[in-house]
């Protein structure tokens, strides 16, 4: 059973009246039908509404994007990429799609990113200039969904630190950057002033990876062990902070770095943290995935849930980012990794592996429709 927050009705901070929200399941669902070298777990995944509404899905062997037109969600098209030779692209990794005519193409370690479009023919190369002690660009649209934006005639991309993991302090940290833009004419790099939390580390190490989404008004950011999003008005102005906590979630856990590696896969599929930040631009509002501790009592139960959650919740948040509303998903089984939002709602994927319904050879979506909560 699905459970929500129960809420009366409450005051925001300027004392008007919030309506409450949840995420309800409808009777409508998405099967899409994948060949033999799909996997029904999405690396990569978008959807985007252009004529009509389509969903693009990254197949990482064949080295291309699939384009799925939703009416009837049939493939219309391979967008596939050399990785090697003339007009070649690298391994995809990721991508970004602005217009039909205007898809980015992104590696995982490279600086390299490729414009093309949907004849699947490489427009264009832009080499990025990348700043110092920061990653190439780090664009993702499933775990910890970090989607590029497109800003006039310059790229905004996610980054991590350069330095290594391990290794890192908290004053380090601190001054590392989370983004960046690239002027697509010249490849120039330019670093935003939103930064990592000051005294995100200073308690013992946790992991510091986080997402970010750009909303109609604001940039956000969300970090594995932070209660707290922060954001920014604008592109050039520092960040600040708002408690965005779960009612799920009440401690963090430092990460043992000399740990074994079943302590630290322990760690991964146990530990209490927040995943996704995403921005529904039909609704205004925001939704963060988080993952509450469990327990595991087994090597079997801890490789399993590594990947698929055994439970988690999605928090609802308004354009101001005041918590309206939270969905506990407990029992039924659904990848929060492999969403995506439309005028109708959120899809959430049932190929969860815990799933009694789970259909190999399909992409499957169950609808959730944001309601008031009564």
């Amino acid at each position: 059973m699905i459970l929500a927050m129960v809420f009366a009705c409450e005051k925001d901070e300027k004392g008007k009246a919030t309506v409450l929200k949840k995420l309800v399941q409808s009777s409508n669902s998405i099967r899409i039908p994948i060949d033999s070298l799909t996997d029904n777990r999405s690396m990569q995944l978008a959807y985007h509404q252009e004529s009509k509404d389509w969903f693009f899905n990254l197949n990482p062997k064949a080295n291309e994007i699939q384009m799925y037109d939703m009416e009837d969600n049939t493939l219309r098209k391979r967008l596939r990429f050399s990785v090697e030779g003339n007009n070649s692209v690298g391994r995809i990794f990721s991508f970004y799609i602005h217009k039909l005519d205007s898809i980015f193409l992104f590696q995982q370690f490279s600086p390299n990113i490729y414009l093309t479009d949907t004849s699947g023919s490489v427009r264009k190369k832009i080499t990025v200039q990348v700043p110092e002690m920061h990653t190439s660009p780090f664009v993702h649209l499933t775990y910890f969904s970090s989607p590029a934006v497109l800003e006039g005639e310059a790229l905004v991309v996610k980054t991590r630190p350069a330095d290594d993991h391990n290794q890192i302090t908290n004053d380090v940290l601190s001054k590392r950057h989370l983004t960046y833009s690239i002027n697509l004419n010249n490849g120039e790099t330019e670093l935003l002033p939103h930064k990592f939390p000051n005294n995100y580390l200073v308690d013992g190490y946790r992991f510091f990876d986080f997402s970010f989404a750009k909303g109609l008004d604001k940039w956000v950011y969300s970090f594995h062990s932070d209660h707290d999003l922060y954001y920014s008005d604008a592109m050039n102005t520092s960040l600040a902070s708002v408690s965005a906590k779960s009612k799920y979630i009440n401690r963090f856990q430092n990460f043992d770095l000399s740990g074994s590696r079943e302590e630290n896969y322990r760690y991964i599929a146990s530990a209490p943290n927040y995943k996704s930040i995403l921005y529904d631009k039909f609704k205004n509002v925001y939704y963060r995935v988080c993952y509450p501790e469990i327990e595991l009592t087994s090597e079997e139960e801890i490789m399993n849930y590594r990947f698929d959650p055994k439970v988690f919740s999605i928090l609802i948040l308004d354009s101001g980012l005041n918590v309206i509303g939270e969905t506990l998903f407990d029992k039924e089984k659904f990848l929060p990794d492999n969403l995506f939002i439309t005028e109708a709602g959120v899809y959430l994927s049932k190929n969860h592996s815990d799933n009694p319904d789970l259909e190999e050879d399909y992409l499957s979506f169950a609808l959730f429709e944001l309601l008031d909560l009564e």
